[in-house]
């Protein structure tokens, strides 16, 4: 069982990046929700957006910490990390004119350079979160299953 200090280091530091890492799924999302342009100004989406990374990064470190085993908790927090960088991608598409990488246009060069610029976008950006995001799943998964939970149960207290 490693030292509190330890544990509580690991945690806030996995919290943080879980934090980090939400944003980016979180903002879209935000920007998705507003229907019209005018709905909210940037600022206001952002300050909302920093505050819903941090309660995030206080809830991921808590729940991190409440986890005995070092191995299992640096475990969940890859698997958690994984999944958000692999739901980025998702969310980013959501602010994307999909629109313009369609028919739609009137010059099929235009068509042309929509779509290829799209694809390039998706391996330059797509690839590495998504790699990165199966890989953390796949490490923590395997830190979770070798490393199982203590079946010894809680001492009673007086």
């Amino acid at each position: 069982m490693p030292s509190n200090s330890v544990k509580w280091i690991v945690s806030i530091v996995s919290g943080l990046l879980i934090g980090k890492v939400s944003y980016g799924v979180l903002l879209p999302l935000l920007m998705a929700a507003s229907p019209e342009a005018n709905a909210g100004d940037s600022d206001t989406m952002m300050i909302v957006g920093t505050g819903i990374w941090l309660l995030i990064t206080i809830v991921a470190a808590v729940l991190l910490a409440r986890i005995p085993n070092l191995k299992r908790m640096i475990g969940w927090g890859c698997v958690v990390l994984g999944v958000a960088l692999m739901v980025t991608i998702p969310a980013t598409l959501l602010t994307m004119d999909l629109g313009t990488h369609g028919n739609v246009t009137s010059n099929a060069q235009a068509a042309n350079d929509a779509k290829t610029a799209l694809f390039f976008w998706m391996l330059i950006f797509g690839l590495p979160y998504l790699g990165g995001g199966a890989a953390l799943t796949i490490l923590g998964t395997v830190l979770i299953r070798k490393n199982p939970a203590s079946s010894v149960p809680d001492a009673p207290r007086p």
